[in-house]
């Protein structure tokens, strides 16, 4: 049901984490892997769309550290879309209590316009796969 995603000039970022020892570091890992993709002299010069894909695979939990830095990620505008991968049940209830995900149903519970407004960035996807396969490039 989702359409292709074009891409005419962008950078993809791939964010996975392959084996954890703990849930924390792995929690950390990510949340600093977002961060040097996203931040960062480079990024904000250049004209260039990053496409986010994070791989939440091996993440039944999520901590607000990963879900500031998400938060923060989604008000940048070189950030075209978040692509999360592999998001468990549980982790899907926090993201949308948290306004990172929009709730399936009709909720209005957003209460940040700027947040509502960047809500379609964020896209859930079964894998990093999956997710590369919707992109287009032009």
């Amino acid at each position: 049901h989702m359409g292709k995603i074009s891409v005419s000039e962008g950078r993809v970022c791939i964010i996975k984490t392959d084996e954890l020892t703990t849930v924390r570091e792995g929690l950390d890992q990510i949340k600093t892997a977002i961060i040097d993709c996203t931040a960062g002299d480079k990024n904000n010069s250049s004209n260039i769309d990053t496409f986010l894909f994070i791989d939440l695979s091996l993440f039944n939990i999520i901590n607000s550290s990963v879900i500031g830095v998400l938060g923060s990620v989604l008000m940048n505008p070189r950030i075209r879309l978040i692509g999360l991968c592999g998001v468990q049940p549980p982790v899907r209830d926090i993201l949308t209590r948290f306004g990172v995900l929009s709730p399936e149903k009709g909720d209005d519970f957003v209460s940040h316009e700027v947040l509502k407004n960047n809500m379609s960035k964020v896209v859930t996807f079964e894998t990093v796969e999956q997710g590369l396969s919707r992109l287009d490039s032009k």
